[in-house]
């Protein structure tokens, strides 16, 4: 137990630079101001209309003045951490109601296909919250479906070596169900884009090796994609054989109109927005950072209390078990029906047989009110003895169902170890229910013949 609490929130250093940290990103922001700013309420859908640089129609429109907190979206997608970092943004803790857009720096290594469904869902959620806006960098496996989810996806400095979105189909999967993978992963991704009428033929190009493809800015400003593309645009080619990896450079996804290139760091992305005030926020991160630990502790102690808890309701139920057998023995001998009270029952004949006489009747009574006393204890003791391991039980059960049981072996030895000592309890709970049963007979049949004496049998 006492490693739980680092078991609970391991917290990977190069992927977690993370939770929203800027410490990293305040050489290329403008410094923050020596008066914190106002915080500023995350409105729902599209915000006040600013012309972007951008001419499609399909861009979201942006407020003239953006505070913004930096995600770094580092190394292989899958540390638990990232998702929770952006499910407190999402629930608007204290620290991101202090942002009004978020940026996300993409250099991804490699991830599995849920873990990036559940990063698609999540950017999609701020998206109803705030802008989001992809600063990319580099994206190799599944994840490279991620960036073309934001608002907007910014390349700076396109002519850079090592800015990619590659995709290597299958790369996760079995060779036998790559073709069948390939085609749920495109249809969970475009449905989760549905405002994006060109994104479905690009993510195939991405994802499906066999396909070749054209992507050319049109006329208006906006991404198009089609299987070939008019004479007289720049577009880009998606061909690759059966063999090769579907990829595309930052200068591609700007020449088709995927994403918007800036030289410069993230200070030039503003005005490029055509927003007025771009403002980083520090200290976003650290605070979420936080929260996320706090909570983990929180969780940590509660998971500790409650394994705590079961061992204690095993420990009282074996106690009181103990207790009651002692208790049983004690009523058995106080049963006015025993051998040794006989003598305190002294009878006399009468015309009408056999009678008890007054003393014997009182002394009978005496006995039966501390009989029934002592059986009354066995069947208390019973009762809560029954009750603390069926909440041993409960809590075993609770326990087991955790997913840290599939991914926390020292957590999973605490929960076995627990569920043994209920095991061997429960096995206990046929002769207890005997016990309290003899207890409660005893009880009634004593006080049915309170004032009939009766010899024992």
């Amino acid at each position: 137990m006492k490693q739980l609490t680092h078991i609970i929130y391991p917290i990977t250093l190069n992927l977690l630079a993370l939770a929203l940290c800027l410490q990293s990103q305040t050489s290329n922001a403008q410094a923050p101001a020596t008066v914190p700013p106002a915080e500023v309420g995350a409105q729902d859908g599209p915000m006040d209309a600013v012309p972007p640089t951008s001419k499609c129609s399909r861009d979201r429109k942006l407020s003239t003045t953006l505070r913004y907190a930096i995600l770094p979206l580092n190394g292989a997608i899958g540390d638990a951490t990232i998702t929770e970092a952006l499910e407190v943004f999402i629930k608007g803790s204290p620290a991101s109601r202090r942002v009004n857009a978020l940026v996300i720096q993409f250099n991804v290594t490699g991830g599995t296909q849920p873990d990036t469904a559940v990063l698609a869902d999540q950017i999609l959620k701020i998206r109803k919250i705030m802008p989001v806006i992809g600063v990319f960098g580099s994206v190799e496996g599944p994840g490279a479906v991620l960036p073309v989810l934001c608002d907007y996806l910014i390349v700076l400095n396109p002519s850079a070596d090592g800015i990619v979105m590659d995709w290597a189909p299958g790369s996760d999967l079995s060779d036998a169900n790559i073709a069948q993978q390939i085609q749920t992963n495109l249809s969970t991704i475009t449905s989760r884009a549905s405002d994006r009428p060109y994104l479905k033929n690009v993510l195939k190009g991405l994802l499906d090796p066999s396909v070749d493809l054209f992507l050319w800015k049109g006329s208006d400003g906006c991404p198009e994609a089609a299987e070939s593309a008019p004479a007289g645009v720049d577009a880009v080619q998606l061909s690759s054989g059966k063999d090769s990896l579907t990829g595309m450079t930052g200068a591609q996804l700007v020449t088709a109109g995927i994403a918007l290139g800036v030289t410069g760091g993230l200070e030039q992305i503003g005005p490029a927005l055509g927003v007025k005030s771009w403002q980083v926020q520090v200290g976003v991160g650290e605070k979420i950072l936080q929260e996320i630990q706090a909570l983990k502790q929180k969780e940590s102690d509660n998971l500790h209390f409650t394994i705590k808890r079961g061992f204690n309701a095993i420990k009282t139920a074996m106690n009181l078990t103990g207790a009651m057998i002692e208790a049983e023995a004690i009523a058995r001998e106080a049963d006015p029906r025993r051998q040794q009270f006989q003598g305190s029952y002294s009878r006399s004949w009468g015309r009408s047989g056999w009678r008890s006489s007054s003393g014997g009747t009182f002394s009978w009574r005496k006995n039966s009110d501390t009989a029934i006393d002592a059986w009354n204890l066995v069947l208390q003791l019973y009762r809560q003895a029954s009750d603390a391991a069926s909440s041993a039980k409960r809590v075993a059960n609770e326990l087991a169902a955790n997913p840290l049981m599939r991914t926390n072996p020292e957590f999973k030895s605490d929960v076995n170890a627990l569920q043994a000592e209920v095991d061997a309890l429960m096995s206990q709970s046929g002769m207890l229910t005997v016990k309290g049963q003899n207890a409660e007979n005893a009880v009634q049949w004593l006080r049915a013949n309170y004032n009939q004496p009766v010899r024992s049998q």
